[in-house]
């Protein structure tokens, strides 16, 4: 007879972070994403005799960010806007 024992505290950490690392992964995917649409609308703007950035849609973009986690949230809509501007580390 098999006894089904518990996962150790050890070994539900090590399956959750597990899961964490693979959501992480899925948040970089987006950024990724997010920087090509950035990217090409930069190019269709100036195209069209634009600006690079339209500070009105970055405050848009900051807002719900903020709604939802706070100071910290503006600081992660703040990161993923410069980030997409290209104004940070260029993208690999």
């Amino acid at each position: 007879m098999t006894t089904r024992t518990e996962p150790t505290a050890a070994e539900r950490v090590t399956d959750l972070r597990a899961r964490l690392d693979l959501v992480d992964a899925e948040i970089r995917a987006l950024a990724g994403r997010r920087l090509e649409l950035s990217r090409e609308i930069q190019r269709v703007r100036q195209a069209a005799g634009g600006t690079r950035t339209d500070l009105a849609r970055e405050m848009r973009v900051i807002s719900p960010y903020t709604e939802a986690y706070g100071r910290q949230g503006t600081a992660i809509a703040m990161a993923l806007l410069e980030i997409c501007r290209g104004t940070s580390h260029p993208a690999r």
